[in-house]
């Protein structure tokens, strides 16, 4: 198990440099037989998660042999060997699929089991001239081992024999002790099922024994014979209830005064009359079991609690009629420590009974069983169960070789190396899906548990990452994802926003970002975000002035119709304020036009020094001087952005960088384009055309006015 790769091998390894490092290629049975001997360090994945993986989690788990839900380099190295010591050609690991019978390796014994097995699999499978077998095949174990009566598990089920008798003492073991399940999936009994019933049969024969002794010694343990166990259960029911009835009578005997407080008064009736009384109620059930006197006397047919009027009836029939003790229709106290004194003995005796799970059989069947043969039946089942187990442990081995030829070669192509990952055609296992939100398709999408957690180390990455939660309509779970967006740009990319997400089984969620990591997505946007930033902060000013100017206007309105009708009012705000207010707003408009239009001029002489050819330069170098900062920041976290923080916070530990590169990015996240062979009419209505018009009119009228300027 604890392989410890070598480093001094002399085998000659291909190497691709992706990612920002060099990946080790696994393209030969000789790469996979060296792959001991490889350094650690060159491995892209020191360990990964047997879950959440698109790969069948059956597969890693049966490489997780300390099943701690994780695959580790020894781990992975283990299976390898094992497959290969398994198959005769191993050259078929690279084209995956079933498993051919013909190179399962046939040399030793093990081999010579598995081949067996492979061929008994397929025999009842129905297929028995099958030259391949499948990991569905292989896996089922309803067909396997639903048609065997043993299958070599140590559980037999209870139609492992065709005995009535044998088939009655299993269910009466599973009903007791509880069951273990079969291979075949069925409910069975193991050996130490079968020895801890027989031995807790055994104590409590030997409990049960002891109180028939006792009674023939002149204990009365069972006053009622077998009907004492029953009659026990209705007495101690009570017991309570009547002592607590009795020591209440007494108090009342010793001091009249108390008689009243201890019975319920009118109010507690008051309170509760309007109640539903259809249904049992624990605040009546509390009340005295019947009204408190001096007499000590318990009525059992009239006058008693109705919450254990049932219960009462019970002890009658049950107890004291059988014990012949007092008239039944009533219970003095003196009768009711005769009842006491009756089951004293049976108390003790019961307090002594061992700790088993048995009680559900009689006595008498107790002993039926401890005097059959059935035990020995059972065992010699059992027995026989054990000798198939050789033969059923080939058969696992049978689903394990072809889950291994299926799945070994596409697991170390993202564990050796992520050649699946950095493969246009195919994706790798921690990809998820597609999430096709804001005209965009991205394909990194990882399934993660709790987004706040990921993103903690996920925000290293470098990468816009946002987190959706998926559901179904039809699904009562709901998991979430963190998708990577890699081109085009965030204006758009928000909290609460929509979006679909297709998993790799092509089923389709709904999915709504419910957290962003904000970081560039491309150099274009990172180019533009300038002009966003300055556009969005005048659109604010101006809006924030509208809104401003707005307010005042409309409370100048009010102001104004308040003061109709008002000739003193009407005199000041014609001959005061307005003249002065009207003035005011004047003489500022005038200031920020002249200082506009000095500004302007200042601009345009300056223009008009230069030269034809400088004027574009210098236009270019504004541009550059506003966009070249966002875009060397934008660039340095580019050429950062990484896949391994993603990936450890999903719980892999990544040996490398793994760069996501811009051409790998725009691969990864597809934006929306019309086909070539596509035709486009633009829609009068729309007033597509018009604005596309009136932004070339207005940039050529623009472009003369300054040429004329400059020129003349």
């Amino acid at each position: 198990m604890n392989i410890i790769p070598s480093f001094n091998g002399t085998h000659s390894w291909n190497f691709t440099r992706r990612g920002g490092i060099f990946q080790v290629q696994i393209d030969t049975v000789e790469d996979l037989r060296a792959l001991s001997t490889l350094d650690p360090k060159l491995w892209v994945a020191l360990s990964c998660p047997v879950n959440d993986l698109e790969i069948d989690p059956r597969t890693l788990s049966l490489i997780d042999h300390d099943a701690d839900s994780r695959v580790r380099i020894e781990e992975m190295l283990t299976a390898v060997d094992w497959t290969l010591a398994r198959l005769s050609h191993p050259e078929s690991l690279f084209a995956g699929g079933d498993l051919p019978l013909a190179a399962i390796n046939c040399e030793d014994a093990e081999g010579e089991k598995l081949l067996a097995s492979a061929k008994r699999i397929l025999a009842n499978m129905g297929a028995p001239e099958a030259t391949s077998i499948s990991v569905e095949q292989a896996a089922n174990t309803e067909q396997i081992y639903g048609k065997s009566r043993l299958n070599g598990d140590g559980v037999i089920a209870k139609d492992a024999s065709g005995d009535p008798e044998l088939q009655t003492l299993i269910g009466e073991i599973m009903d007791c002790l509880g069951a273990e399940i079969d291979r075949s999936g069925e409910p069975g009994i193991t050996k130490a099922k079968l020895d801890a019933f027989f031995d807790q049969m055994q104590r409590y024969e030997s409990w049960w024994r002891q109180g028939e002794i006792d009674t023939t010694q002149g204990e009365d343990v069972f006053p009622l014979g077998d009907a004492t166990p029953d009659a026990f259960k209705h007495f101690i029911a009570v017991e309570q209830k009547i002592d607590d009835f009795f020591a209440r009578c007494q108090l009342a005997a010793f001091d009249a005064r108390a008689e009243a407080p201890l019975n319920p008064g009118v109010a507690l009736y008051s309170e509760i009359a309007d109640s539903d009384f259809s249904q049992p109620r624990k605040d009546i059930e509390a009340l005295p079991l019947a009204r408190i006197s001096p007499s000590s006397t318990v009525p059992i047919l009239e006058g008693i609690n109705p919450e254990w009027r049932a219960r009462m009836l019970s002890l009658c029939e049950k107890v004291i009629r059988p014990l012949g003790i007092g008239p039944g229709d009533s219970l003095e106290i003196d009768e009711w420590q005769a009842v006491k004194a009756r089951f004293e003995a049976y108390r003790l005796w019961r307090q002594s009974k061992p700790s088993t799970g048995i009680e559900k059989l009689k006595i008498k069947r107790v002993r039926a069983l401890l005097a059959s043969d059935l035990r020995d039946k059972i065992n010699a089942l059992l027995e026989e169960d054990a000798r198939l187990a050789p033969e059923m442990k080939a058969i696992d081995s049978v689903e394990k070789l072809a889950r291994y030829h299926r799945d070994l070669i596409v697991l170390l192509q993202n564990f050796v190396n992520f050649k699946q990952f950095y493969d246009e055609q195919v994706s790798a296992i921690f990809q998820a899906g597609e999430l096709y939100l804001d005209g965009r398709e991205c394909q990194l999408c990882l399934r993660v548990g709790d987004p706040t957690k990921h993103a903690v180390l996920a925000t290293l990455s470098r990468a816009f990452v946002a987190y959706c939660e998926c559901r179904r309509q039809d699904s009562p779970t709901k998991f979430y994802i963190a998708a990577v967006f890699s081109a085009g740009d965030s204006s758009n990319l928000i909290v609460g926003r929509n979006g679909v997400f297709r998993d790799r089984k092509g089923l389709l969620w709904d999915t709504t970002i419910v957290r962003l990591i904000e970081n560039p997505i491309s150099i274009h946007e990172a180019f533009l975000m300038p002009y966003v930033r300055i556009g969005r902060f005048i659109g604010e000013k101006i809006e924030k002035w509208a809104v401003t100017r707005d307010k005042a206007m409309q409370k100048q309105m009010e102001t104004g119709v308040d003061s109709v009708g008002d000739p003193k009012a009407t005199e000041t705000s014609a001959n005061g304020p307005a003249i002065g207010g009207l003035a005011a707003m004047l003489a500022a408009g005038g200031i920020a036009l002249g200082a506009v239009g000095a500004g302007l001029a200042s601009l345009f002489n300056t223009m008009k020094a230069l030269t034809w050819w400088e004027l574009p330069l210098v236009v270019l170098g504004v541009i550059l001087m506003i966009s070249l900062p966002s875009m060397v920041i934008a660039w340095l976290k580019l050429r950062k952005r990484t896949l391994a923080p993603l990936l450890d916070a999903s719980g892999w530990a990544v040996n490398g960088r793994t760069l996501i590169s811009a051409k790998l990015g725009r691969v990864l996240t597809k934006r929306a384009s019309l086909p070539l062979s596509s035709h486009c009419k633009f829609d009068e209505r729309s007033g597509v055309r018009n604005g596309l018009w009136a932004a070339l009119g207005l940039t050529l009228l623009a472009t003369i006015v300054v040429w004329l300027y400059l020129m003349f």
